[in-house]
This record gives C-alpha cells, structure tokens and sequence, in this order.
C-alpha cells in the first residue's frame, strides 16, 4: 500500500517509518505539486488558506498526481500565542483517504526558539547569528540589502558574499529539509497520526477514530461556577456522525481562572 506525500522538501523520509511498521505504508513523495502555492514562509507567496486546510489540499494534489488513494499532507506555522512572547509552532498533518472519503487531522504545538530576523553588518557579527540559528546543521535565509533573497544557506560563501555589498539580514530557514528539530516533530505526528488511524469508530468501524473537538465549562474548584477551562474532550469518526465527550483528567479549574472568584 502507497500513500502519497505532497512535499518539495523529503517529508516523505519522516512521515514513513511509523507508517510503514504500523500499517506497511510505503511513502512516496510528488515530483510536480509545486506546494509553495499555498504559501512560503519568507513571504513571496502569502499563505491563502489556513493551514489545516492548505494540509489537506497538498494531500489531495498528491493522490492526483500519483494516483493514489492515500495522500498526505503537512503545514506549519511559527507564531506568538497572544502576539507576543516565544513563538509557537504548530505542526498539522492530514491524513486522505480518497476510497473512504475521509480526512484525519492531527496536530502538534510546542513552544519554538527560532530567533526572529536579525541584521549584521559584519562577518563577526553575521556568524553569531548564524549560530543562533543552529548553522550549519539548520539552514537559514539570508536577505540582502538590494532586495536579493538566499534561501537553504549552509556555507558562509553566499553570506560574504552579500555583505560585500552592504548590511544582510538572517533568519531561520524553516522549511523541513533544512531544520533538523521541525524534522523531528514531524516524526513525532506522524507517530501520532499513525496511532490514531489504528482506533476505529465504535459505531462504523472506520479508521482514524479520536479527537475532534473540545468543550470549555470545567467548574471552579471552589465555587462550582463554569469557567472557560476545558472539562471534555470531544472524540469523532472522520465518516460517520459518530461523537463522543471524554472527560479531562482534571475535573475541576483553578479558582484564578474562576470570573466569579478573580473577577
């Protein structure tokens, strides 16, 4: 069994071991989706779609180019929760199954170190920011003071190169052939999606039963009113109408996140 990978950037070499020990999926990535259409992280193409849904049209596209029934598709964004503080990166994973006319998403958040853009004007002060970067095992981008843009930067060459024409800025190459750490979550979803699809709907049988939703309204630990703390939740069959709520382990909130108590 092939499941098809829309990617311009080796997913495929992350997204398969699970697969394959699990359910013998072998992972095959596209030759011709171009998937920077649905956005770039430096920006030439801003992102049209969420990026639940750009996931899933790089699976789709993938299924039609290889004609599989199986495709896969993956999205990341790096951004501050509340527009500030560390950045959070937040992987998506879409799982298609064309036969079934089903799609499984799962997704992994973490707080991100990837430094912002940062501007050196010299080679001293351009290798520190390198470094920060994780260079050169990580890749970076480098924007020249003329407008020129070097993306997958490992060696120092280009970078000296653009300083001798000015100041250069430096950021982080995101793109998952060139960082080694959103590699590694995305080993680690696919584990996870893999997990998932191995659990089927009480109701249907169909693969990839677990969780769809969640539901606010966990009571205050000391006054019992409801608070916007999760309480539940909510699993869902990716075919049927199927739904269930499973309680949190915490079945009550903190009273500081009570209105009632902390107003």
């Amino acid at each position: 069994m092939t499941a098809a990978v829309g990617t311009l950037h080796g997913k495929e070499r992350q997204l398969e071991p699970a697969l394959r020990r699990w359910h013998g999926v072998r992972v095959v990535a596209t030759r011709e989706v171009n998937t920077d259409q649905w956005g770039t992280f430096t920006g030439e193409r801003p992102r049209q779609v969420a990026p639940a849904e750009a996931a899933r049209l790089k699976a789709e596209a993938a299924t039609d180019e290889l004609g599989a029934s199986l495709g896969i598709g993956t999205e990341a964004s790096f951004a501050s929760v509340l527009g500030f503080g560390p950045p959070v990166h937040e992987e998506i994973v879409v799982f298609v199954d064309r036969a079934r006319g089903i799609h499984i998403t799962e997704t992994h958040r973490r707080f991100s170190h990837v430094p912002p853009p940062r501007t050196a004007a010299t080679p001293a002060e351009a290798r520190v920011l390198l470094s920060a970067l994780g260079y050169p095992s990580h890749g970076a981008v480098i924007r020249g003071s003329r407008g020129e843009v070097v993306k997958g930067v490992q060696t120092f060459e280009p970078v000296s190169r653009m300083l001798s024409t000015g100041r250069v800025t430096i950021e982080a190459d995101l793109r998952a052939h060139m960082n080694p750490t959103r590699q590694r979550v995305i080993r680690r979803l696919a584990w996870r999606l893999s997990a998932r699809l191995r659990c089927q709907c009480p109701a249907c049988g169909t693969p990839g039963y677990g969780i769809v939703g969640s539901e606010r309204g966990a009571p205050c630990a000391a006054c019992g009113t409801p608070t916007h703390v999760m309480r539940a939740d909510v699993w869902g069959c990716a075919s049927c109408p199927h739904r269930e709520e499973v309680a949190r382990r915490a079945r009550t909130a903190d009273p500081g996140r009570c209105d009632a108590c902390n107003p």
